[in-house]
């Protein structure tokens, strides 16, 4: 090779090498490392799994700009902490259902589930058509939260009992568990009702902290075991006729998106719904 020759192409590569090296830390700036804490032990059937697809999609449709973690319940957080630490910053997306804050705000309750109310396709047209977007907007920006419904497990079973069910007497003073607007119909009927994670809920029938309760359905529920201490379980329930999950993102790390990433976390989330 020509002396000539060979300058040329040393500088052509050195240009090269500069331009790789300085074009790395440029992309790795633009890469989001989030963490999602969910309410669910990992890979639960259901929520659990659909707390991952959601993940796997966020990364997917954002180019990887966006590099979403999960982390079950239990590993950054306890599943119902998970509200508080995204809103707090702890974590930048959660993966659970409105059903568990009524304590945060009854009106929270009404984005999840309402005896003899709306179903899944019901529940999409309010919050797509009806102006409910707007509304779980309002009320989840006071928490420093911006929310997408993405999911929902369609009708759930009335429960597990320890003993058997024949009149709506049979349910007084029964220890129930149960969650949301549900729990406020449970206790007109005189049961005694406890909310706790679905795990927990196994552990109260073993102890007979429980006499009964309800979960999500048949795929998830069988999974947790609650068939080998409960063995009568009724259909339908009436407590939930649609269970809507949700994704909660922190409104600081959410407006600090490029309107491109924002689109790609909100279809992601819609393609679960």
């Amino acid at each position: 090779m020509k002396r000539r020759d060979f300058l040329k192409a040393g500088a052509t590569g050195t240009v090269a090498a500069a331009a790789t090296t300085l074009a790395a830390p440029a992309i790795a700036q633009d890469v989001r490392q989030w963490r999602m804490v969910t309410a669910w032990p990992k890979n639960l059937p259901g929520p659990g799994v659909a707390a991952q697809m959601l993940a796997d999609r966020i990364t997917a449709l954002s180019g990887g700009r966006i590099e979403v973690k999960l982390f079950a319940a239990g590993e950054i957080v306890p599943g119902n902490g998970v509200f508080d630490a995204v809103g707090q910053g702890t974590a930048e997306l959660y993966h659970a259902v409105p059903a568990y804050w009524g304590s945060k705000s009854k009106g929270i309750l009404l984005f999840g589930s309402q005896p003899f109310g709306l179903t899944a396709p019901e529940q999409a047209g309010w919050m797509i058509h009806g102006g409910g977007q707007a509304l779980y907007d309002e009320i989840y920006a006071r928490f420093n939260l911006k929310p997408f419904l993405c999911g929902n497990s369609g009708p759930q079973w009335a429960g597990w009992f320890r003993t058997e069910i024949n009149s709506v007497d049979d349910l007084k003073g029964l220890k129930f568990r149960s969650t949301g607007l549900a729990s406020e119909m449970c206790s007109k009927l005189g049961m005694a009702v406890q909310a706790m994670s679905g795990p927990a809920m196994f552990q109260a029938l073993q102890s007979g902290a429980l006499d009964a309760g309800e979960f999500i359905g048949p795929w998830t529920d069988s999974a947790l075991g609650y068939y080998q201490i409960a063995k009568n379980y009724y259909w339908p329930g009436v407590g939930e006729p649609s269970s809507a999950e949700e994704c909660a993102v922190n409104l600081e790390a959410y407006n600090d998106l490029p309107d491109d990433l924002k689109e790609a976390v909100q279809r992601a989330c819609a393609s679960l719904y």
